[in-house]
Order: structure tokens, then C-alpha cells, then sequence
């Protein structure tokens, strides 16, 4: 296993890519895609800066099921979820390299919907407050979950996690180890349960927020991060 600065140093290599390569596919999403056709987008363009394996399978939401829990365990990518003129696509990836994974997770609005931006840009507002205060004032997981979840409910949003967490931490694994070999209590989250921990290592904030469409009734949800490192 590699030693802790060695690690950083890997993970900050990966880490860069993965958010630039987020970031292209989803200027290249069109409508009338599917979401497996953007998860197959996805996998090449990180295959090609050498990032061809994955520690959690890649993800893509878009439209209603943004609404519904991000998770492997409930929606992997659909050739029948097609993508619509106006509309909210969410990635997230976790490619691995040996014992390092990196992680990064953004939605994107496709068209010029005025509710899908301002859910965005909400809850990027509020991932980035909660980051500010993690760094400058939070002591341990508890206040940074405490503090995030005050500025969710001061933005009215309501949180869609399925563990009701709004981050975890990002660490290494033995090689080959993909999310469904790793015990769940080598995991850390940013929830009540890890309320104690202390901040330390990779920790990534990444709310999955959700807001009531007025026009149709419907939830909709959007996912972006911001990363801790502290040695």
C-alpha cells in the first residue's frame, strides 16, 4: 500500500482528470442520447487518459430519476432513458487505479430550463458554504453535518441520500477491491452516525438535494462536490 503523501499525491493525479473528463462529456450530451450512451461516452473518454477501471460503476440520472436516491443499488445507466431538449443530467464516476480511486460528481443542465439552473446553482451554493466552513470552523463529521444540513433547509431543499448522509470519505483500498468487496464499516460518512470522527484524509461533501418542480409536481435532484484533504 502506498504511504500517506504518496497517496495524496496519486489521488490529486487522478483527481484532475476525472473532473476535466466529467466536464467534456457533458458538453457533448445532446438530446435525443440515452443515458447509456453518455455512461459509454463517459468510460471511453476516461479510458483514453488511462483511467479504465472503476470502483464503483458509472453513473448517469437524468430528468425524474434525478429525484430518486443516486445509487448503483437502485439505477445503473438506461438505453431507454433518453435524453429531452430542456433537461438535468447528473455523473459521477470513481475510476481506480490499483489501490487509488478518485470521485467526482456534477450535474449539468442540458438546455435552458429556468427551475433545473437554479437547483443547480443552489446546491452548489450550498456544498461550497458547507466546504468554507468545514475547512475554516467544523471540528469533526458532526459539524459539518449539522452545518450542511441547516443551509439545506435554509435554501428549501430536502436531501435524497438513501443513508440521509451528505458526503463520505474517499480512501485506499487493496488493490482490486471494488466497492462491492469493501466492508461498509471501513467507509466514513458525513451523517449522524460518523457524528465523532474526525475530519481527516480525502473526505468529500456531495449532497444529492432535491426541489418540487412547481410546473409539474415533480422532484428533481442535483449532486455536485467539493473535496477535503487534510493530512
Amino acid at each position: 500500500m502506498l504511504q500517506d503523501k504518496d497517496y495524496l499525491r496519486k489521488f490529486n493525479e487522478m483527481q484532475t482528470p476525472t473532473i476535466e473528463i466529467t466536464r467534456l462529456v457533458a458538453q457533448e450530451i445532446k438530446p435525443g442520447m440515452s443515458e447509456l450512451d453518455i455512461a459509454n461516452l463517459y468510460t471511453q473518454r476516461l479510458a483514453k487518459v488511462g483511467l479504465k477501471d472503476h470502483w464503483y460503476p458509472i453513473l448517469v440520472y437524468a430528468g425524474e430519476l434525478t429525484g430518486k436516491p443516486i445509487s448503483r443499488r437502485f439505477h445503473l445507466p438506461s438505453a431507454d432513458v433518453i435524453i429531452k431538449e430542456n433537461d438535468i443530467v447528473m455523473l459521477d464516476s470513481t475510476p481506480i487505479d490499483k489501490t487509488v480511486w478518485s470521485n467526482w460528481a456534477e450535474t449539468f443542465v442540458i438546455g435552458k430550463n429556468s427551475f433545473f439552473k437554479s437547483l443547480v446553482a443552489d446546491t452548489k451554493q450550498i456544498v461550497d458554504e458547507t466546504y468554507n466552513f468545514a475547512i475554516s470552523q467544523a471540528k469533526n463529521i458532526g459539524d459539518i453535518f449539522d452545518y450542511c444540513n441547516s443551509r439545506i433547509k435554509y435554501y428549501g431543499m430536502t436531501s435524497l441520500d438513501s443513508r440521509s448522509d451528505v458526503g463520505h470519505s474517499i480512501f485506499q483500498v487493496p488493490e482490486g477491491q471494488t466497492v462491492d468487496k469493501t466492508p461498509v464499516t471501513d467507509r466514513l460518512f458525513i451523517s449522524e452516525e460518523y457524528r465523532d470522527s474526525p475530519i481527516i484524509g480525502i473526505v468529500s461533501i456531495e449532497p444529492q438535494l432535491g426541489r418540487i418542480n412547481p410546473e409539474d409536481g415533480k422532484m428533481y435532484g442535483a449532486k455536485m462536490q467539493k473535496v477535503i484533504i487534510k493530512e
